[in-house]
């Protein structure tokens, strides 16, 4: 519980002490302090959610204690108490979700329950040992005449789709109850259905039929089954959150999105990718499966889709793609894959996903913001790219991740040629200068999906997604070209200063370590080094003779 004292503001400062989802907005409107989940109330303050607002306005016009309900876009319910302090106003929350859920369920429950009391039968039956109607009553159910079902089969009339259900009532040989059994007059609407039946017999204990009675029980089934789905929707959402306001690394925060997604929605693959401006990339594949979905095709049907969840065919599996936004933008999609010859995806299932992806669009933006927050502190001083130990990290987790997409990326590794004459010639500054001129040339010529990283002194790494040998060899010359415009910068013309590039492409389910892309790398560099330097080698997958460019200093 939170302890305070009126008017006193020092004392409602140390939020993060708490775990009652609580914030502190100044008198101006600005928030200062709030606690380590207090994500609802910052989203709603952001958001200027009417409630939150008018909840603020109120405490600090009477300077005084109140209440408000909030209610978010994905229906998670809230009850706000607001505190007035001397400069501030503190609002906290408790989520009201399920105990309004349970409510607002007791309350149907007991309307549905007078209802079947007024109705308790629909219509009685008698059929035969063939199961052909030969009794019936009352004149009318199901908005069907049943004096017309004398002397017709049952099961022709009840399943007109031919799909007889294994446990037939019409078939029972003891006293029995059948509940929810669903049936199709074949007229457009499906009911579900009760049974209480018993057989009839003649003579010594012969079967000649069955009779029993029949109560409509659609309604029940229905509000069961949204009983179940809300129940399962705010589960999962509440899974999320949770993850969302625990999880430390942005790979964890969506490989575990991912798996829940696997598990609620009965998948064999889940993939979620993220949106550069330049590309996609996927951040996460959960399950086991050879389907490796086209997700640029996937992409560009979601952008032309009014809806922002689809079903692409994909040979047997049916892929569902649900798009994830940020202020009108899309940052990525998650794509769930199974085997939908054997098992559809339903509408309650597509209606779930629809429910939830709010709550995966904040997943989806805490964990970019991780990320972001990682790559500062995995950042070289000087330069401002990747250090070695971060970028080795990350093109491990791009190695992990193609064996899957099977997409193939390419390692390079790049060495400033007579580096050591700026330093001894020009002094320090200047060969700090021409290192960071090199990692500013290296980041103009990569997408936001590539990685770039000093791996220490005059050397550095570049991590180019699903691109070939050559059009990487293409970027590098690129670089070699641009050497001459740094030496005139520092003033060093009458230098050697260039640089020569060694070329890795990785073979997926093969390259699953840094260290064995490295080495073939680096010995590519070696080639180059020992023809001359300054130009490109590119090490083939195999053993063999090294393709090196044709060209010269630059």
């Amino acid at each position: 519980m939170l302890k305070f004292r009126k008017n006193d503001s020092k004392s409602a400062t140390r939020l993060a002490e708490t775990t009652v989802c609580a914030v502190s907005i100044g008198l101006s409107g600005s928030v200062v302090d709030n606690s380590s989940n207090a994500f609802p109330l910052l989203r709603a303050w952001k958001a200027q959610a009417s409630e939150i607002v008018s909840l603020f306005e109120e405490v600090k016009a009477n300077r005084s204690v109140a209440e408000e309900r909030m209610t978010l876009p994905d229906g998670t319910r809230y009850s706000l108490t607001g505190i007035y302090f001397a400069d501030r106003v503190m609002i906290t929350a408790r989520d009201t979700t399920v105990s309004d859920r349970m409510t607002e369920a007791l309350l149907e429950s007991r309307g549905m329950f007078k209802s079947l009391l007024d109705r308790a039968v629909d219509f009685c039956f008698e059929v035969d040992s063939d199961g052909v109607f030969r009794f019936v009553s009352p004149d009318e159910a199901f908005g069907q005449k049943l004096a017309d079902w004398i002397g017709r089969s049952a099961d022709e009339i009840f399943w007109s789709n031919g799909k007889v259900p294994s446990r037939n009532p019409f078939a029972s040989k003891k006293v029995h109850t059948f509940d929810a059994v669903q049936i199709d007059f074949g007229v457009g609407t499906k009911y579900w259905v009760s049974f209480t039946v018993e057989p009839v017999q003649v003579g010594d204990n012969k079967r000649a039929g069955v009779r029993g009675v029949c109560r409509d029980v659609s309604s029940q089934v229905a509000s069961d089954r949204q009983t179940r789905l809300d129940n399962l929707r705010l589960s999962v959402q509440q899974r999320i959150v949770s993850l969302i306001n625990t999880t430390d690394t942005s790979e964890m925060l969506l490989d575990s999105a991912s798996n829940e997604l696997m598990d609620v929605l009965r998948a064999d693959l889940v993939w979620s990718v993220v949106k550069f401006p330049e590309g996609l990339t996927p951040a996460a594949i959960c399950g086991e499966s050879p389907v490796v979905p086209n997700i640029e095709e996937i992409w560009q049907k979601l952008a032309l889709a009014a809806d922002p969840i689809i079903q692409v065919q994909d040979g047997d599996n049916n892929h569902l793609a649900v798009r994830l936004e940020e202020g009108g933008s899309g940052i990525g999609m998650f794509v769930i894959c199974r085997n939908t010859t054997t098992y559809p995806w339903a509408e309650h299932e597509k209606s779930l996903l629809a429910d939830i992806t709010g709550s995966l669009a904040a997943a989806f933006g805490k964990a970019q913001l991780i990320n972001k927050l990682q790559r500062l502190s995995s950042l070289d001083e000087l330069t401002g790219i990747l250090n070695r130990r971060a970028f080795v990290d990350s093109v491990e987790r791009r190695l992990r991740h193609q064996c899957r997409s099977g997409q193939s990326g390419c390692l390079l590794f790049v060495d400033l040629d007579h580096f050591k004459e700026v330093n001894d010639t020009l002094g320090h500054k200047a060969g700090d200068t021409a290192i960071k001129m090199v990692a500013d040339r290296m980041q103009a010529l990569v997408r936001s999906c590539d990685l770039v990283g000093r791996y220490g002194g005059d050397e550095f790494v570049l991590w180019l997604e699903d691109i070939s040998p050559d059009d990487a060899a293409l970027k590098a010359r690129s670089l070699i070209d641009g050497m001459p415009e740094v030496r005139e910068t520092i003033g060093a013309d009458q230098l050697k200063l260039s640089a020569s590039v060694g070329v890795c492409a990785s073979t997926p389910g093969l390259d699953l370590k840094f260290a064995g892309m490295a080495e073939r790398a680096d010995a590519a560099l070696y080639e180059v080094k020992n023809a001359g330097r300054s130009n490109v080698a590119i090490a083939p997958a195999a053993e063999g003779p090294k393709q090196v460019m044709a060209g010269g200093l630059a």
